[in-house]
């Protein structure tokens, strides 16, 4: 968890000044994972993958009794790669193969209206232009559901 917190904030070093000179809520996607995002584990249960695609995560937790749909980073081959994965409390249920992850669970009305707005299968991590807005005024209400323990930056954490 260390590896991924530590490279995400190096990824992030270049765009702080958004935050602190112009008062972004968030730098970038890796840091608003780390500001909202939590951490969930893999257990003996979890289906893992070598890859997941977006949309089967997607479709996976829409399909899964309780199950949220998480999008975020995880640590895998020495690196951190965007991802997605269906979790359920703190547990991943379905997702790629990995060492750590860290992410945002997304509500499904959330998902969709940003999903169709930008025509992709991912909602945070496309770095598409019109999530500018997200990193300036942060997430809107409703968009972040329960799940994952308190992540880096969380209140308490």
């Amino acid at each position: 968890m260390e590896e991924l917190t530590a490279a995400l904030t190096e990824l992030e070093a270049p765009f702080r000044t958004l935050v602190d000179d112009s008062e972004w809520a968030h730098a970038s996607m890796e840091g608003l994972v780390l500001d909202v995002g939590s951490w969930w584990t893999a257990n003996a249960r979890t289906r893992l993958q070598p890859q997941v695609t977006f949309s089967d995560a997607f479709s996976e937790a829409a399909r899964h009794q309780g199950g949220v749909y998480v999008e975020g980073y995880v640590w895998t081959d020495g690196g951190p790669v965007a991802a997605a994965w269906c979790g359920q409390g703190d547990v991943v249920v379905y997702g790629p193969r990995a060492h750590a992850y860290l992410g945002v669970p997304l509500s499904p009305h959330f998902c969709r209206r940003t999903q169709q707005r930008n025509g992709t299968a991912a909602v945070l991590m496309s770095k598409h232009p019109k999530l500018l807005p997200l990193l300036r005024d942060g997430l809107p209400r409703g968009a972040v559901l329960p799940g994952g323990k308190p992540g880096p930056r969380s209140l308490g954490a």
